[in-house]
C-alpha cells in the first residue's frame, strides 16, 4: 500500500493452528522466504504492479530457476522495470495492466512532488486523497489491459504458482475474472481496511473470496486484532499472503 510504504510494520505469520509468529520487519526477502516453503524451486511468478522494478529483481534473483512475468502499465515505471530486468534472464516485462477485461482502460496517475509514484490505479482515488494529501492524481492515461487467463493462453502458460499483486485496489477484480488463479499455490496481495479508491474491495472481501476458493491466510504485515488502531493512526492498508489449502 503505497501511502503507508514508509511505515515500519512487523510481519506476522499466522499458522493454521492460530499461532502467530513475528519477525522484525516486512522486507521483501522475508516474504519470499516464507512463500518459498509452499513453492517449487522453479515457480512461475506473476507480478502485477512492477513500479520501479526493485521487488521484481529481488523476486527473480530469489528463484533463479523460476520465471517472473512483471506487468507495469505506466511508461516511466515500465522503462525502469525493463532496464533492471536486463540483469535477470528469467524475467519478462509487459507494459500492460492485468485486469478483469481485455482492451483499453483509464489509469489514474498519482504524483508526488511532480514525480509519478506508485499509487496509480485503474480506479479513481477517494480516501487516498485524505490518507496522503501529498500524493495528487492530476492526470489520466489510457493503458492496455488483459486478463490473466488470456495472457497465459497467449504465452502457453498452464499454471501460475505465485502471484505478487500491487494493484492499488484492483487485485480482487482481477482475481475474480480468472480461473487460472484457483490453481495457484501462493497469492501475496495488498489489502485495504477502508476505501482508498472508488468501489474497491476491502480486506474482508478478499478474505471471504480467498476462503471460498480454497486459500487460507498464512501471513500479514499487520496485527489482525489491531485494524481499528491501524486506521486511526492513518495506516489504512497493508499486505497479506494466502496459501492454497492443499499445501
Amino acid at each position: 500500500m503505497k501511502c503507508v510504504s514508509t511505515i515500519g510494520l512487523s510481519l506476522v505469520f499466522l499458522i493454521s493452528t492460530g499461532f502467530a509468529q513475528r519477525i522484525s520487519s516486512a522486507h521483501t526477502e522475508d516474504v519470499l522466504r516464507f512463500a518459498a516453503a509452499f513453492l517449487p524451486k522453479d515457480p512461475v511468478i506473476v507480478e502485477a504492479g512492477g513500479y520501479n522494478g526493485d521487488d521484481s529483481v529481488r523476486i527473480a534473483r530469489f528463484w533463479p530457476l523460476g520465471k517472473l512475468f512483471s506487468f507495469e502499465p505506466v511508461p516511466e515505471h515500465f522503462h525502469e522495470v525493463y532496464k533492471k530486468s536486463r540483469s535477470c534472464p528469467n524475467m519478462t516485462c509487459f507494459q500492460k495492466a492485468l485486469s478483469d477485461r481485455n482492451g483499453v482502460a483509464t489509469f489514474y496517475l498519482s504524483e508526488q512532488s511532480g514525480k509519478v509514484v506508485g499509487s496509480s490505479s485503474l480506479l479513481p482515488p477517494t480516501g487516498h486523497l485524505t490518507c496522503d494529501p501529498s500524493i495528487l492524481f492530476p492526470a489520466v492515461l489510457e493503458v492496455e489491459t488483459i486478463t490473466l487467463d488470456d495472457w497465459a493462453r497467449q504465452q502457453g502458460i498452464g499454471k501460475v504458482n505465485f502471484l505478487w499483486l500491487d494493484m492499488q485496489g484492483y487485485e480482487l477484480n482481477m482475481l475474480k475474472a480468472s480461473k487460472l488463479v484457483l490453481d495457484a499455490d501462493v497469492i501475496y496481495t495488498e489489502v485495504a481496511f477502508i476505501e482508498l479508491y472508488e468501489g474497491q474491495y476491502l480486506y474482508e472481501d478478499i478474505i471471504s473470496w480467498m476462503n471460498a476458493n480454497g486459500f487460507r491466510l498464512a501471513a500479514t504485515d499487520f496485527d489482525d486484532t489491531q485494524i481499528p488502531t491501524e486506521i486511526a493512526e492513518n495506516r489504512p492498508g497493508a499486505n497479506a499472503l494466502f496459501v492454497k489449502n492443499r499445501l
